[in-house]
């Protein structure tokens, strides 16, 4: 999410004044002064309530001396505070949903009072546009904008990460280890029929979080803790290494009824088809709207261990396959995921949120689909 905010609000700036209101963290001095935008830096308190507080009072301070013509509002738990701004200088709120957070039971309601009583919403999928509609938005306030990745010069196979052999067969995931509709564990319970099969296969895993240690304990009670590696995060460089090492990249997430758990796009399919990469993704949640099934990746049920690993080897088997889904991953990539296109989609939807009340539900839709 702040990746995508980041990068939109890059995208605009050429062309508006563009003010975003943050968090603190460390070393932000240095990441703001790099930006064509102007960030200004809320007290960064964990506890939410006084998270808002502190992100209305620095907004407040800085839309009295520069009053906003439209309000974005980056995460539906930020409804109040973008209501009341919009309310006090007389201006539009275009909300964004992801998934999760408008799904989640314990922030149902809040998510559906900002989306409500938002100008317009902006989704990142199907899936995540029958989500809002589902909490009494209109139709026509509701616009699909898929997300973007960067588009990086192609490497060869063999351009190495750090450590491990050329000749193993590299099964990727990139996602915080925080939520088990992920599906690290799916990916995991998969390994042992792949390994049968294609003994150098290894299933590297990017990212960290509270799972970690459980879905260490599942690769050891499979008896496969050598094929699976835990590298947590990695700065860009290196994450950018083993995109291009990877033989096949995966995400299995999967609908959780309990929690309200699911992808709403799935990032990192784009950024593989960036790199060239065939994908397997779990057929669930907006993860479809990312994955052509059968062009730029496959889709399987997200439950199925044996359907998993069928997949998997597949497109490690099949080099002429792996070939033409990553070819065609990067085509999509380049041609329509691209950041211009993403902030070309995001100006339609704030034209129609500044448009007169008559001609608002012009646009139900914006951006590649």
């Amino acid at each position: 999410i702040q990746n995508l905010l980041a990068n939109l609000a890059a995208g605009l700036a050429g062309a508006h004044d563009v003010t975003v209101i943050a968090p603190r963290r460390s070393g932000d001095a240095s990441w703001d002064s790099d930006r064509r935008y102007t960030v200004v830096r809320a007290a960064g308190w964990t506890f939410w309530p006084v998270l808002m507080i502190a992100f209305g009072w620095s907004a407040l301070l800085h839309a009295m001396r520069r009053p906003p013509d439209i309000i974005v509002c980056g995460h539906v738990l930020l409804g109040p505070v973008c209501y009341v701004l919009a309310r006090l200088f007389g201006v539009p709120v275009v909300a964004f949903a992801y998934a999760y957070e408008i799904r989640a039971p314990r922030m149902q309601r809040l998510a559906g009072w900002t989306l409500r009583h938002s100008t317009m919403v902006v989704t990142i999928s199907e899936f995540t546009r029958r989500a809002v509609m589902a909490h009494g938005v209109l139709a026509d306030r509701v616009a699909v904008i898929h997300p973007a990745a960067d588009s990086r010069p192609l490497l060869p196979t063999a351009a190495a990460a750090q450590g491990g052999e050329i000749a193993e067969r590299i099964i990727l995931t990139v996602a915080r280890l925080g939520e088990m509709y992920k599906g690290h564990d799916m990916a995991i319970r998969a390994m042992p029929l792949v390994l049968a099969r294609e003994p150098n296969a290894r299933y590297v895993i990017v990212g960290d979080g509270p799972l970690r240690a459980y879905l260490e304990r599942l690769a050891a009670s499979l008896g496969i803790a050598r094929s699976v590696t835990f590298l947590g995060e990695l700065p860009a460089a290196a994450l950018d290494a083993w995109y291009a090492r990877a033989d096949v990249v995966t995400l299995l997430s999967r609908e959780s009824p309990i929690d309200g758990g699911a992808e709403g796009y799935g990032l990192t399919f784009v950024e593989a088809g960036a790199w060239g990469k065939p994908v397997v993704g779990g057929r669930s949640g907006g993860i479809p709207d990312a994955v052509v099934d059968g062009v730029t990746g496959l889709l399987v049920d997200p439950t199925d261990v044996g359907a998993i690993a069928d997949a998997l080897l597949r497109v490690l088997s099949d080099e002429a396959l792996a070939r033409r889904l990553g070819e065609q991953g990067r085509n999509r990539a380049v041609n329509e995921s691209s950041w211009p296109n993403f902030v070309a989609g995001f100006q339609a939807v704030v034209d129609a949120a500044l448009a007169p009340p008559a001609l608002l539900g012009t646009v139900g839709s914006a951006g590649p689909r």
